[in-house]
């Protein structure tokens, strides 16, 4: 690929000669504006995937027809129509690359350029897919270098190794989480309720005879605390409310009895919100409990930092990713697994109660970073760890 820097008096001027060297198949990559010896000029970044072909001449523009009718003069045209142009992956020419696939070899190209700590002539083209992909799917340069340095330091063949002890899991099962209650936290309107029914009424049915309770801690949200009780009666399950230290205790203490406890917390808004609602139910020190952010990858990076930073507790054990039908990608599972070295627990989908949550394995997690498939998109077997 060849990358150059052109300058002209105006927008025009550059792309006038981008057009006259590069051809019609360059990419403009950014624009700034800059000063030399007194003058103010356009500085425009240009890239010919292909540079050892002959730019084709490209015809002059048409002039711009107004809506009234009237035909304008558009010189040799604006910023805005050349990126336009480019940004169109409409062509007549049935061979011509699609943008989107163009787009993603440009950025493979200048990841290599702009980290110069990352040398991907080291890795076998099929890792360097594997990285180029993984950062077309969201995931920040920060998790790329790490994985890129857990690939090199253990000389391993594929990315699979070191994206695991990145993206860790620990199933959100009895197995592996005994004599544990468990309360979730997040922002409002993640899906926290919703993931605590699910994970109830899935205790029910695989342990008849064990007392499930849900408890709502959130005095202040009365449509969900109606909510979360109408659904406890008709599904056989104990409600319960807490307001203070010795109500929780007492329900904890339930747990290290027998009892299956899930816990319904305040939304996460604020930095320091939940350490003071931990001070007031007295909940520092105790044992036999788990926290577990939930969060969704339709959150941008600095929204899942934030709450993140606004979630984080002595007993924050895993990450539970809620909305996965949703959502158009998933590299914010790496990135989160990468920032808070949390395992992911649960991968929860689509609006059922029943059949909408499925415990955290390896390859669920694989399934659905690479191939976009949902853990309910194929038998559950196929997902085992």
């Amino acid at each position: 690929m060849r990358v150059k820097t052109f300058r002209g008096e105006n927008m025009a001027a550059a792309l006038s000669q981008i057009r006259q060297e590069l051809g019609k198949e360059a990419v403009i990559l950014g624009s700034q504006t800059v000063r030399e010896d007194g003058r103010s000029l356009c500085e425009v970044m240009a890239a010919l995937e292909h540079p050892g072909q002959t730019p084709a001449a490209s015809p002059p523009p048409r002039p711009a027809k107004p809506a009234n009718g009237s035909a304008r003069s558009s010189g040799n045209g604006s910023s805005a129509k050349t990126a336009a142009a480019q940004a169109n992956t409409t062509s007549n020419n049935p061979g011509e690359a699609d943008w989107n696939r163009e787009w993603g070899e440009i950025k493979g190209h200048l990841l290599a350029l702009m980290r110069p700590r990352m040398d991907l002539a080291a890795l076998t083209p099929r890792q360097r897919l594997a990285l180029e992909y993984l950062e077309r799917e969201g995931v920040d340069e920060a998790a790329i270098l790490a994985l890129y340095r857990a690939i090199i330091e253990r000389g391993e063949d594929t990315v699979i190794p070191a994206l695991s002890r990145i993206v860790r899991v620990k199933p959100l099962t009895p197995e592996c989480w005994p004599d544990t209650a468990h309360m979730f936290l997040g922002p409002s309107g993640v899906g926290k309720t919703t993931v605590l029914l699910r994970l109830a009424l899935d205790t029910r049915r695989r342990t008849p005879g064990c007392r499930v309770v849900v408890v709502n801690a959130d005095a202040g949200r009365g449509k969900g605390r109606l909510l979360l009780r109408h659904y406890a009666e008709l599904s056989g399950l104990t409600y319960a409310e807490v307001d203070s230290q010795e109500d929780f205790g007492r329900i904890l203490d339930g747990a290290t009895a027998g009892d299956a406890v899930f816990v319904d917390t305040p939304s996460l808004a604020r930095d320091g919100a939940l350490a003071a609602w931990y001070a007031e139910m007295g909940l520092a020190g105790r044992s036999g409990l788990a926290a577990h952010l939930v969060l969704s990858p339709l959150f941008s990076n600095i929204q899942a930092a934030h709450y993140l930073r606004a979630g984080r507790c002595e007993h924050l054990s895993s990450l539970i990713w809620t909305k996965l039908d949703e959502a158009c990608n998933y590299g914010s599972l790496v990135n989160m697994a990468h920032a808070s070295s949390l395992p992911v627990s649960a991968l929860t989908f689509g609006p059922d109660l029943t059949g909408g949550m499925e415990a955290a394995s390896g390859k669920a997690v694989w399934k659905l970073l690479f191939k976009h498939q949902l853990p309910g998109e194929y038998p559950f077997a196929d997902a085992g760890a």
